[in-house]
């Protein structure tokens, strides 16, 4: 019996190590299964055409799955979808309002894809938990409110609203006015005019090609970044606590800038004259210039990143990555080369030599740099401590009414979009 026991088991400790070979090295160099998009291909679809009368709105809640909006000439709206076996979808109209629905013979409903073709005229409400968004060629407002999912709007007039918590804001060619919220991804609005806000918690805001004489800009943890036209007497506020800020100014003519940071540096590609006692890498800084009349109003405000100014146009970090790596895959095509860095600040005047004169709009700031000057570090720190928590109770207090209003009702409305059909 015990040679039995000890045969087995040089048996076993003999073919061990086979089981345990590396994989063949000619493994490794197959080439990857290609794969296809789309789901199965015997998944029910569903196709129909409704009738529209010019004021109807379209308004469209699917609790998780993907929804592509498109634009035609004809007054009617065409639905695609691609669901279960034990989902129906519905469209009536009641007073004035196109409502598509999911509903669902056991259960909430699945994932459902649509694929809607609207009248260029009419406007579109889109909602859900897990929905990603995408509308293009619409002429009219435009809302899309989501938690999970990314939205993408192209087109669009009047208002433009879109919310999310955990997804990705891209807005393109908008005339109206611009409300993009997010929390935890980062927002890009290009080639629109109007009035643009824009506000997230975790995430980069990029803002090119703007036409707008209200621009409200605001992150927490994230860099700024704004190329567009200065109006005169438009007011451009651009506010973070950890990340940078870069200002195209589009060669504004017309304009009073003011910058305020705690512990970042300021550069600009022109030459700007600093109050005695800050220069460009000094910490703390606070001072304005203008230019021209002055009559536009542009702010920025870090509390622990740089601020840099162009005088026509600059380009976002991200950009500027994606550039110095060759662009990649869906990445958007290279913006201008960024100006180049500008000198360093020259070294104050010696106590004897006369001053030199101040740049407009700096009456007033002298006593201001003093006082600042007889501050000790203890004074400066306590400062810097009361600005951060003021700053951080405000940009709260300002972006949860925002969310609050933007989702209020938003949970009543997804519990009636999914509701189960009365039986």
């Amino acid at each position: 019996m015990t040679r039995m026991f000890l045969a087995a088991t040089l048996v076993f400790a003999c073919s061990g190590p086979s089981l345990a070979q590396p994989r063949n090295a000619a493994d490794d160099s197959q080439q990857p299964i290609q794969a296809r998009p789309g789901g199965p291909d015997s998944s029910p679809k569903s196709d129909q055409t409704v009738d529209a009368v010019k004021g109807t709105r379209l308004v469209l809640s699917n609790n998780a799955g993907e929804v592509v909006v498109r634009s035609w000439d004809q007054d009617k709206v065409r639905i695609q979808a691609t669901h279960g076996p034990r989902d129906t979808i519905t469209a009536d109209t009641t007073d004035m309002t196109l409502r598509i629905r999911t509903r669902s013979t056991r259960g909430p409903s699945g994932l459902v894809d649509y694929q809607i073709t609207v009248p260029k005229w009419m406007p579109v409400n889109l909602s859900g938990t897990y929905l990603d968004a995408s509308i293009e060629g619409t002429t009219a407002e435009v809302t899309v409110e989501t938690v999970h999912g990314n939205a993408r709007v192209t087109g669009g007039t009047g208002s433009v609203t879109v919310r999310s918590i955990e997804g990705i804001i891209t807005i393109d060619k908008v005339n109206g006015r611009v409300q993009a919220t997010t929390v935890n991804e980062g927002i890009r609005i290009t080639n629109s005019a109007g009035e643009i806000t824009a506000e997230t918690t975790n995430g980069d805001i990029v803002i090119d090609n703007a036409q707008t004489s209200n621009l409200e800009v605001s992150t927490v943890n994230g860099d700024l970044t704004f190329n567009g036209t200065i109006r005169d007497s438009g007011v451009y506020r651009l506010t973070t606590h950890g990340g940078d800020i870069r200002i195209g100014l589009g060669g504004a003519t017309n304009a009073t800038v003011f910058v305020r940071t705690f512990q970042g540096d300021f550069s600009a590609d022109f030459p700007i004259q600093l109050p005695d006692g800050q220069t460009a890498r000094s910490g703390s800084k606070r001072f304005n210039f203008t230019l021209g009349n002055g009559s536009a109003r542009i702010e920025a405000q870090s509390f622990n990143g740089d601020i840099v100014l162009a005088r026509k146009s600059i380009v976002s970090k991200e950009d500027e990555r994606q550039r110095r790596r060759g662009g990649g895959l869906g990445a958007p095509p290279a913006p201008p080369a960024p100006p180049a860095p500008p000198a360093p600040a020259a070294a104050p005047a010696p106590a004897a030599a006369p001053r030199p004169p101040k740049p407009p709009g700096m009456d007033g700031l002298e006593w201001e740099t003093a006082f600042e000057l007889d501050f000790d570090f203890s004074e400066l720190e306590h400062e810097m401590e009361a600005f951060s928590k003021q700053f951080e109770i405000e940009f709260e207090e300002n972006f949860a009414k925002h969310v609050e209003k933007g989702f209020k009702g938003f949970g009543d409305s997804l519990k009636a979009g999914s509701a189960k059909p009365k039986q």
